[in-house]
């Protein structure tokens, strides 16, 4: 039988710590050969009548039992908030989302679900965050700086909290009824100290960890945010050139593979957009988050050989991003989910021959 489960059925079997373990062990499994995914891949029109382009993205992966194929379907488009431009999205209209995640049995290839990611996906994110500060953080690091008040924020507070003692959050983002809604719920559901702050260099100062999760598009953090000790990761907007250059060490935790029939293709963009004539919008997929000088970057594996690669002073900057291996995070999370749902009796049910043929494709 094949599963289909929206966000209301995946709410209650999505745990942080949960995801933040699922990954770990699906990059321990990719840094020693196991697993496989591309980069993430965007096809993009040009833009229509109202400014807009349509995008279909897609993120495919193996781990463990388990394949997956992320799919997105949205209309892109920039708008400007406080002068800052920033991506949004939709499907058929403002405040809808196509996002689903087919996951299927790599020992039979049947397909046995079908997922909603609005939810999971947040948290896969915050989960491959949490996993940088796991790693390149200080173990003590309590504080915590939020850029963004949406649901990637909220799902970067759940999973550091899983892998650092997290007593305090500061969040800014541009919106003051936002990120004062956030604070107040950040402090009821986690018991917390979280404040809102006017500005981002309120929030970044004396933090010790640093976590943009804004939909801005070009720098978000700076080089006069940073301060000895820190460790940074971003998910939305960029480092500035200054930033960057302060950053000490920079862990990846993962480069999709070239491909077998050409194996001297090398991508090491975050993602690979295809689009129509007239160029990739600048709303469209991140090429990367950070341009650290290339001596100071390190892959997984290599920290795992040696982990004096990484932090080895308190006063040292970190940063710490996913890399290009998306479809191994949906794989890793989704199959988990999965077993979870079935264990539990949640979901409906679909007859998997609905989706076999017996016709050759």
């Amino acid at each position: 039988m094949t599963l289909l489960l929206d966000n209301d059925e995946l709410g209650p079997l999505i745990d942080a710590r949960e995801f933040v373990e699922a990954e770990d062990a699906a990059y321990r499994a990719f840094a020693a050969g196991q697993g496989v995914c591309t980069p993430r891949i965007d096809l993009q029109s040009a833009p229509g009548a109202n400014g807009a382009n349509y995008q279909l993205g897609l993120a495919l992966g193996m781990a463990g039992n388990y394949a997956a194929l992320r799919i997105k379907s949205d209309m892109v488009f920039r708008r400007f908030v406080d002068g800052r431009p920033r991506k949004e999205k939709f499907c058929v209209e403002p405040g809808t989302y196509m996002g689903l995640v087919l996951v299927f049995d790599r020992a039979s290839g049947e397909l046995v679900a079908i997922l909603h990611d609005g939810l999971l996906q947040k948290m896969r994110v915050g989960a491959d965050s949490a996993l940088g500060a796991r790693y390149m953080s200080r173990p003590g690091s309590s504080v915590l700086a939020i850029l963004g008040s949406g649901g990637m924020a909220r799902a970067h507070v759940d999973t550091m909290r899983a892998v650092r003692p997290i007593s305090s959050v500061r969040v800014f983002s541009p919106t003051a009824a936002n990120r004062e809604a956030f604070a107040r719920e950040i402090m009821e559901r986690h018991g917390i100290v979280a404040v809102a702050v006017d500005d981002p260099d309120e929030a970044c100062r004396g933090a010790d960890i640093v976590a943009s999760c804004a939909s801005a598009i070009g720098p978000v953090i700076f080089g006069r945010q940073l301060a000895p000790g820190m460790h940074v990761t971003c998910i939305g907007g960029t480092l500035d050139p200054e930033a960057n250059a302060r950053v000490d060490v920079a862990l990846r935790f993962g480069l999709a593979p070239a491909p077998a029939e050409l194996p001297d293709l090398v991508f090491t963009e975050e993602c690979l957009t295809y689009a129509e004539a007239g160029g990739k919008a600048a709303h469209g997929g991140t090429r990367r988050y950070a341009d650290v000088p290339a001596e100071r970057r390190i892959s997984f594996a290599e920290l795992l050989a040696d982990p004096a690669r990484g932090r080895i002073s308190d006063r040292q900057i970190s940063f710490s991003e996913r890399g290009n291996i998306h479809g191994l995070q949906f794989a890793a999370v989704c199959g988990r989910l999965v077993e979870k749902a079935r264990a539990a009796g949640i979901g409906q049910t679909l007859d998997s021959a609905l989706f076999l043929q017996s016709i050759r494709n």
